[in-house]
């Protein structure tokens, strides 16, 4: 696709060469025409001064007055000609016609004919014929001049024009580039705000740009605030409505005894109910964890400390200690809700099971590296993979649903991530590893 920038310089360059290719053919056409009314001119003149040395002989010939002549007909070849053809057939030439002759019909009394026609010598000649009748006598009288100086001089002119054309053609082509840019300058600003926006880093713009551009950064700015505004509500009303099924779920699960049913019947019933609660008890921890931040970038140095502080809050009675032992600064490209929705689910899941240390750290390379470690009693070997799956608990007295690790597992894979599950080697219990692309690769 092309630039704006482009399009404009190629229309720019297209309406030029049109205009400049219409100025240089008026231009050359206009330049020849003044030449040739000049050269015209010239050889009306020089016929009256030959008409002038046209006299009539004792013996009653027609002679031409000496002296009356113009130098640069006596030279050969000069380019400058003329020719008297009288009515009794004799004729009168120039010296510098040589042994050329100006081979043109008669003109009638009082008519005017230019032509061009060669010459000798390869010359072109403007040729201008006329009728006169003096003394008695009836003759044409044709004068002639090589237009191959004044050609020679309309080409050097051309050149000249086209050049000149071209220079003005370059000069306005770089100005446009050069106030495009300026111009495009003010854009900047209104681009490097909508990568903060994608980033997460502001969450309007606020500079609307030039008057052609505001129109298009207000609504850009309307459309970021109905999303906010939306994406509030919306997890605001999941939290309520999973805060609110909390309860009558817990009613009914308490109340599932006292029902006339079978074992089976009540016990079927009882797993169905456990699930709802599962996914009640999943939305009420997004919810904790989300807080307001839609369609923000995650930036662990900015984000993780609140993270830790909320967790501290929630399990206050147990006095854990959560270290952060390195928090990358850098602005990544993963959103802000996941990656707080997995690091909420791998700390929660770590102040679940630690005794009373529990180490995070969160890099940001070529990858972004989180790992989670505590002191807890650990996970076996062969009961990890199983961990990772929906629902999967080890331990039915610590309280929780088991979706923690497995909703990890399934951010992970979103991502094209990879997950480890390992022992802790500073603290003994279990340390959780993950490592996700920068580069991840669209979902069909």
């Amino acid at each position: 696709m092309k630039s704006l920038e482009a399009r404009l310089a190629s229309g720019l360059l297209l309406a030029l060469l049109i205009v400049f290719t219409l100025l240089l053919w008026g231009a050359s056409v206009a330049v020849e025409s003044l030449g040739r009314s000049y050269v015209q001119t010239r050889l009306e003149h020089d016929a009256e001064a030959l008409l002038g040395a046209v006299r009539r002989a004792p013996d009653g010939s027609a002679r031409l007055r000496a002296g009356r002549v113009t130098p640069i007909y006596q030279q050969p070849l000069s380019g400058h000609y003329f020719e008297i053809a009288f009515s009794d057939g004799t004729r009168l030439r120039s010296r510098s016609l040589w042994d050329y002759d100006l081979v043109l019909p008669s003109v009638a009394l009082g008519a005017v004919r230019r032509d061009i026609v060669d010459g000798p010598g390869e010359q072109r000649l403007l040729v201008r014929s006329a009728g006169y009748e003096k003394d008695g006598i009836g003759f044409t009288l044709t004068v002639a001049e090589d237009l191959a100086p004044l050609l020679v001089q309309m080409t050097q002119i051309r050149w000249l024009a086209l050049a000149v054309l071209v220079v003005a053609l370059l000069v306005v082509l770089v100005a446009q580039r050069l106030l495009l840019r300026r111009s495009f300058r003010e854009l900047d600003s209104v681009r490097t705000e909508l990568r903060e926006v994608a980033d997460g880093e502001r969450e309007q713009i606020d500079s609307l740009g030039p008057a052609e551009v505001q129109p298009l950064t207000t609504e850009v700015n309307r459309l970021l605030t109905q999303l906010q505004q939306r994406l509030q509500r919306s997890r605001r009303a999941v939290g309520n409505l999973a805060h609110a099924l909390k309860g009558p779920l817990s009613l009914m699960t308490h109340d599932l005894d006292a029902l006339p049913m079978s074992e089976a019947q009540r016990t079927q019933t009882r797993r169905r109910l456990d699930r709802v609660a599962q996914l009640v008890e999943r939305e009420l921890k997004r919810a904790r964890f989300a807080g307001e931040g839609g369609g923000q970038r995650f930036r662990p140095a900015r984000d993780v400390p609140d993270l830790v502080d909320a967790l501290r809050r929630l399990y206050q009675s147990r006095k854990l200690d959560i270290r952060v032992l390195e928090l990358s600064e850098a602005m990544s490209p993963f959103d802000y809700d996941d990656m707080l929705e997995l690091l909420g689910n791998l700390l929660d899941n770590a102040c679940k099971w630690a005794r009373e240390t529990i180490e995070i750290r969160v890099t940001l390379a070529d990858s972004l590296v989180v790992t989670v470690a505590d002191d807890g009693p650990g996970i076996p070997q062969d009961a990890r993979e199983a961990l990772l799956r929906r629902g999967t608990r080890l331990d039915e007295e610590v309280e929780g649903t088991g979706l923690g690790l497995a909703i990890v597992g399934d951010l992970v894979r979103h991502y094209r991530g990879q997950i480890t599950l390992t022992a802790a080697p500073r603290l003994g219990g279990l340390e959780v590893c993950v490592t996700l692309p920068l580069l991840v690769p669209t979902a069909a």
